[in-house]
Formats: structure tokens, C-alpha cells, sequence
């Protein structure tokens, strides 16, 4: 699924996703287009509009790389002013672009920033979910080892089970995820997003059990 404006972005923001690309491999355009294809496979089953999604999947990173140099402190805010900018210059729907916006601004739920639109809470699902299951196990891993921003180790030898650091290790990061409520599969919006997370939650409790069981030669 498609919409005529898809390439139009994408043409606009090329230099954008070039840097993201430069850094750390956790948010580069692999993570956008992943993300892209979850919410629109929520758009078709919630009935969303397909155009607002599709914008705001394809921006609503679009400043990660700025927040990532220290040159912004919030990529969700400065990403609104740019995707007004990359949208009003291609002739997206002007009645839209608000919506697109609020999206990409309340995307990021550490701000305590609350979804109004159906479009909103769809992005919020798609780029939570893919922070938990298998994929994200390997975007932690990529970004510990070559982010200067995450770069920890892989795991210290020392209990986890209530995290006191989720800077401590990249599997006591995982233990801070599995317990915050934003990962927590009932606090998911969408019905698919709920099913969804709660496979992908499933499998990350099991990879830390048995990486834990395994670094103590317990399996």
C-alpha cells in the first residue's frame, strides 16, 4: 500500500535518512520502514487514513539524528517542523498535515504526551512494537556495541531482576523494558498492536531467561 505522496518524501528527506544512516543502526531508515509497514497494517484493519499514516511513518523520525548529535533535545518536536515544511512543499492535503503532525509529536511517550487520533495511536503501537520481539533484541545489540550514545556491555554478571540501571547492560535494559508499562501488551491502543506485543514481549522474557541461564552455565 502506496499513496502518490510515498516518493515525493522520501525525495524531500533523502538527506535526512542519509544521516540517520551514518549513526547509530537502532534508528536508521530500516527502523522507519519497518515501522511504516506495521502501522499500515493496522491502518487497513482499523480503517485509518492511509495518507496520515504514511506521512507520519515516513517522518516521524526525521530528526532523530539532530537529538542523537546533541543539536536538539526533542527529535519529536523538531520533527513537526520539518514534516510541515516537507509536506506543505509537495502539496500533501492541507486539511491532513495537522494530523500528521500531532502523530509524529506524541509518538515519543517519554514526554507523557497523549494520542487524540486513531492515526496517532497507530504510530505510537508500530514504533513501540518495534522496540520489544527479536528485531529489537538485535537493534540493542547493534547500538551497545557501535553507538557512542548506548555503547554499554552486553551484560554484567550481576542479578537484574529489578534493574536498578537500565544503563548497566544491554540485558539489564531489556529487564527495564519488560517491566515499563509502556511495553506491557495491555497498554498497547490497537487490538492487532496488543496481539502483537504480547508475542513479541513473550519472546524477549524468554531470550533474557535463557540468556541469563546460559552466562551461568545453568543450560
Amino acid at each position: 500500500m502506496k499513496t502518490k505522496y510515498r516518493a515525493k518524501i522520501l525525495k524531500k528527506i533523502k538527506s535526512y535518512i542519509d544521516d540517520l544512516n551514518k549513526n547509530d543502526f537502532s534508528h536508521n531508515s530500516s527502523h522507519i520502514f519497518r515501522v511504516e509497514n506495521l502501522a499500515k497494517r493496522m491502518a487497513k484493519e482499523e480503517g485509518a487514513d492511509l495518507e496520515i499514516i504514511e506521512a507520519a511513518a515516513l517522518l516521524f523520525d526525521i530528526a532523530r539524528g539532530l537529538e542523537d548529535k546533541g543539536l536538539i533535545e526533542d527529535h519529536a518536536s523538531e520533527g513537526v517542523k520539518i514534516a510541515k515544511k516537507v509536506l506543505t512543499e509537495i502539496g500533501f492535503p492541507k486539511e491532513k498535515i495537522a494530523a500528521v503532525c500531532h502523530a509524529i509529536y506524541v509518538h515519543r511517550r517519554s514526554k507523557n504526551r497523549r494520542p487524540r487520533t486513531l492515526e496517532a495511536k497507530i504510530l505510537r503501537d508500530a514504533d513501540y512494537l518495534d522496540a520489544m520481539g527479536a528485531v529489537d533484541i538485535s537493534r540493542v545489540f547493534a547500538s551497545v556495541l557501535q553507538s557512542k550514545k548506548y555503547k554499554k556491555p552486553i551484560y554484567r554478571d550481576e542479578k537484574c531482576e529489578k534493574c536498578p540501571d537500565p544503563n548497566y547492560s544491554a540485558i539489564h535494559f531489556f529487564v527495564y523494558k519488560l517491566q515499563h508499562p509502556k511495553h506491557q501488551p495491555r497498554n498497547f491502543y490497537t487490538k492487532l498492536g496488543k496481539k502483537l506485543a504480547k508475542g513479541r514481549f513473550k519472546f524477549m522474557k524468554e531470550f533474557v531467561d535463557r540468556f541469563v541461564d546460559e552466562w551461568h552455565g545453568r543450560k
